[in-house]
């Protein structure tokens, strides 16, 4: 055995780690990867390397260090899955493709369900055509489907888009920001319930009550093509805060977080995403995600207190004026 050799705990076999071993010639030599046997690791390429247990100085196991909500990649893909997995959990009826221009068409009640999500390298992306071109096909297309042509621009890195469309005669309907955060904890309400004399519901489709406490009954389909949970707070029998959550991808994307007029400023809110946060943690999920209208200074505290922060932001940009919400 060298000088200065250690012994090796076979109860590491299965774990990454740090092998620094004696050199014959002299010197050290590295393994890294996984401890297949006493005397052979894989590494990350898949060989199999076999050494000498008496010819190790170092064990060093390797802790996985999870990745912080919304981190660990490129900020455009960061922003790219985010982007995507709302896209899946609140699915349009029919995607458009034009270069990378998204074109989402569904009824006309979501801005996300009804809106050209662009991508492509700033200022424009890569509408596949000529800019004004590419325009005027958006417009054409939406109004064939009788909905107003709207745009779903990431800030900032679209700004300059932004502004040309501004410049143009249309106008920001909704800036939102996209928050994120990680799920650590384990979180039981049961006892505030009782307190405040509250149900809790987690559904897996959503009630007439969930639909009619925002007048959502027109949303019931979208809601619908996508598999979630429909959290719902009552007083006496009666929906006074609702939820939807889905989970894609490790993500739980929350969606539809409403109050009723009389019961808000209650803590209601922030029971239910509580809410949110337990039943995700006890699913196995690790990270959350959400929207909020950045004029909405209050919501956006309340979500900052619980430990989300913004990743990103983007515009609603549309030409006409329009009712629709920005789920």
């Amino acid at each position: 055995m060298n000088a200065g050799s250690v012994d090796l705990d076979l109860a590491l076999i299965g774990q990454r780690l740090t092998l620094r071993l004696h050199d014959p010639e002299g010197g050290y030599r590295d393994l890294v990867g996984i401890l297949e046997s006493a005397t052979s690791i894989r590494k990350r390429s898949g060989e199999i390397v076999e050494f000498d247990p008496s010819q190790i100085a170092i064990v060093h196991p390797i802790k996985d260090v999870p990745h912080r909500a919304g981190s660990g990649a490129p900020v455009s893909l960061r922003i790219a899955e985010l982007e995507g997995l709302s896209t899946l959990t609140w699915p349009p009826r029919e995607i458009k493709e034009m270069g990378g221009w998204h074109l989402r068409i569904s009824d006309g009640v979501t801005y996300r369900a009804n809106s050209v999500f662009v991508t492509g390298p700033p200022p424009f992306g890569e509408p596949a055509l000529e800019l004004d071109t590419a325009i005027e096909q958006v417009e054409k297309i939406y109004a064939d489907a009788n909905l107003p042509a709207v745009f779903h621009l990431i800030t900032p890195t679209y700004q300059e888009f932004v502004d040309y469309l501004i410049n143009k005669g249309w106008r920001e309907k909704v800036g939102a920001a996209f928050m994120v955060c990680d799920i650590t904890d384990s979180l039981d309400i049961t006892d505030t319930l009782m307190k405040k004399s509250l149900t809790l519901l987690n559904q897996d489709s959503p009630t007439p009550e969930f639909l009619a406490l925002h007048n959502d009954e027109i949303l019931e389909t979208i809601m619908n093509s996508y598999p979630a949970r429909y959290l719902s707070l009552l007083i006496d029998g009666v929906t006074v805060a609702t939820a939807r959550m889905a989970i894609a991808d490790s993500w739980a994307i929350v969606t539809r977080l409403i109050v009723s007029e009389s019961h808000r400023r209650q803590g209601l809110a922030e029971l239910l995403m509580q809410a949110c946060l337990g039943y995700s943690h006890a699913e196995g999920v690790q990270k959350m995600c959400l929207q909020v209208d950045r004029s909405n200074i209050g919501a956006q505290s309340l979500y900052e207190k619980m430990g989300f922060r913004v990743h990103h932001t983007y515009s609603f940009i549309e030409r006409e004026n329009s009712s629709e919400c920005a789920c």
